[in-house]
């Protein structure tokens, strides 16, 4: 009888770890999607940001260019200017 009811003891042992490890997978999965979702989501906003940033460096650097060639522009006519004298 003694052994009979270590068996039962561990079987209900073995059961109930049972359980706990089916809802630690079950969880473990739910945790995974969320992951994978916000990764999703950190991804795009990194794209959009990337594409905001490429665009306003495009920007700029017509800017400059247009800068820097009126600064020749400029600098050439103070050339004619001066030689010219």
């Amino acid at each position: 009888m003694n052994n009979s009811m270590n068996q039962d003891l561990i079987l209900q042992a073995i059961r109930e770890l049972s359980s706990l490890v089916k809802e630690n997978q079950t969880e473990m999965k739910e945790l995974r999607t969320v992951v994978e979702t916000n990764h999703k989501d950190v991804m795009n906003r990194i794209d959009t940001v990337e594409e905001n940033l490429s665009e306003k460096i495009r920007k700029v650097d017509a800017k400059v260019t247009i800068l820097s060639n009126e600064l020749l522009e400029t600098k050439a006519d103070v050339l004619r200017l001066q030689q010219a004298r």
